[in-house]
């Protein structure tokens, strides 16, 4: 097979693990990690090269930008100082920390090198955090602080990264030119981001075509990004802005048909890029082992692979209990410590997985220095971003569910009472216009606006319940339960005959397409 039908394959057998990670409760990227590897492992199994800039330009902005759209401005804002000490410094530290422990205890591994690989593993990966944490009920800052230091501490990683790896290629440091590049990258980012927003969002308001609008904003996130790496600025944080920028005015952009369309087009174009990236990282495995293997012994490449993966884990766990340490002797400290007690900062400290951000950055080393010499390294620090990756991704993973038990961390509650009273006032704000719609004297039945109130008032019930800590909430459409199955069924009458009419001939394809949209937006209602 070539490389095209080996990725129809591939992502077909991305879909029943999926599937098989949904019937056990895992977090599919484990599960895509694990069925990467027992592929690349089976004799003849299909060989595709993972190329840095297909994960960099390909994969990662569409991944980020629809975080970013899914992400509150105004919260990030609200744990700015968290986020800052996790983004710069919490990277920082681990590169400085993993670095300082490879060059001490494995032989043969020079300062640069070691640096290289604390850079390439000190980022998160946003990916792999959101799809962790999409199945797991915990608090909302918990969950910020993690989504958000994954969408962006990338940034402070990869202009470390590069400013490691110049020094190793050409043989020079500057640390006044790697602050300067650290300030023009983040700058930068932010600055392309916003401009490239600003215009899509300009366009979209301009352009009535449903495809061609949420084309736009797809492209949106990749025009930024290619900018910024021709500038060498951050196209992380580029993208990241885009999200931001366009999903805080959503609103003002889209309508609810054309909300519908994107989201259902973003659902898809998102699982489809996650399940061909995990099951692609697993596939790279075998080959790069392959190549470790011949210089060093099986007992040496595990115990390696361990001590960094542990390193990486400690220095995390490490910097979360030292603030909280801080925080009491300096006020000044809490502003950057992260959970609000020992629990928080145990489950902020293992969430910490790394995946393909880091392995695309350890792809894209340089076979040779400026000399023309080797880089020798280069295939033990791939092996050991891949050992940081497995260990932190699956074993991480696997753990995060009892973990968060454990620590009793769970969200009990269907609702936060943020959105207990948001969906609150909401109710209240339905009720009097319906009251308003009554006064008002419009020809609408009686009895649709009985059916209306009796809605709204369940939603009321419900809102009052959770917000009182009650025990089991009143159900949102327990009044109208009987009216919502009744017209299922009806719907699907009408689905049935219309389906009938088209078999016979008897109405044309347009006009079957139309009715059945017609159809399929009133389910659609009566499931929302």
């Amino acid at each position: 097979m070539n490389d095209i039908e080996s990725l129809i394959v591939l992502v077909a057998v991305a879909a029943l693990l999926v599937r098989l990670a949904d019937l056990v409760a895992v977090p599919y990227p484990i599960v895509l990690v694990i069925g990467g590897l027992t592929i690349g492992f089976l004799p003849g199994g299909p060989s595709l090269e993972l190329a840095p800039e297909v994960v960099f330009l390909v994969f990662l902005p569409p991944l980020l930008q629809s975080a970013g759209y899914y992400a509150s401005p105004r919260e990030l804002r609200a744990e700015l100082g968290p986020l800052t000490g996790l983004v710069l410094g919490l990277s920082l530290t681990t590169m400085f920390a993993v670095g300082a422990i490879a060059q001490a205890l494995i032989p043969d591994l020079g300062w640069g090198e070691a640096l290289v690989l604390g850079a390439i593993v000190a980022p998160t990966d946003p990916v792999a955090a959101i799809a962790t944490f999409g199945r797991l009920r915990i608090s909302d800052r918990v969950l910020l602080l993690v989504e958000g230091e994954a969408m962006l501490n990338d940034a402070t990683a990869l202009v470390a990264y590069r400013v490691a790896l110049a020094a190793v290629v050409t043989g020079t440091f500057s640390a006044g030119e790697a602050a300067i590049d650290l300030v023009v990258s983040i700058a930068g980012g932010v600055s392309i981001g916003f401009v490239v927003a600003w215009l899509a969002f300009h366009a979209i308001r301009r352009v009535d075509d449903a495809p061609l609008s949420i084309l736009v904003s797809v492209l949106m996130g990749y025009v930024a990004f290619a900018i910024c790496e021709e500038v060498e600025a951050s196209g992380v944080l580029a993208v990241v802005t885009c999200g931001l920028y366009i999903g805080s005015r959503q609103h003002q952009l889209f309508d609810a048909d054309l909300r519908l369309n994107a989201r259902a087009f973003w659902q898809v174009l998102v699982f489809t890029l996650n399940a061909v990236i995990f099951i692609l990282l697993g596939l790279q495995f075998p080959e790069i082992l392959e190549r470790v293997s011949e210089e060093l012994p099986a007992a040496e490449m595990i115990g390696y692979g361990l001590l960094i993966a542990s390193s990486v884990i400690a220095v995390r766990i490490g910097w979360g209990f030292l603030f909280g340490i801080l925080a009491r002797l300096l006020p000044a400290a809490s502003r950057v410590s992260v959970g609000q007690n020992w629990r928080e900062r145990l489950l902020i400290g293992w969430s910490g997985m790394r995946g393909a951000v880091s392995l695309a950055a350890a792809l894209a080393l340089p076979f040779e220095l400026d000399s023309g010499a080797p880089l020798e390294d280069r295939d033990l620090i791939i092996y050991l971003t891949v050992a940081v990756i497995l260990v932190t991704l699956v074993g991480q993973g696997l753990t995060l569910p009892l973990l968060v038990n454990r620590l009793r961390l769970g969200a009990q509650e269907p609702w936060s009472p943020d959105e207990a009273v948001a969906r609150l006032a909401a109710a209240q704000a339905a009720l009097d216009q319906i009251e308003e719609l009554e006064t008002r004297g419009d020809r609408i039945p009686d009895t649709a606006l009985e059916r209306l109130r009796e809605l709204y008032q369940a939603r009321f019930a419900r809102c009052v319940a959770s917000l009182s800590g009650e025990g089991a909430p009143v159900p949102i459409e327990n009044p109208l339960e009987g009216y919502r199955s009744a017209r299922q069924e009806l719907i699907a009458a009408e689905r049935s005959t219309l389906i009938s009419l088209r078999n016979e001939g008897r109405v044309k394809a347009d006009v079957f397409r139309r009715i059945q949209r017609d159809l399929d937006l009133d389910e659609a209602r009566l499931r929302s």
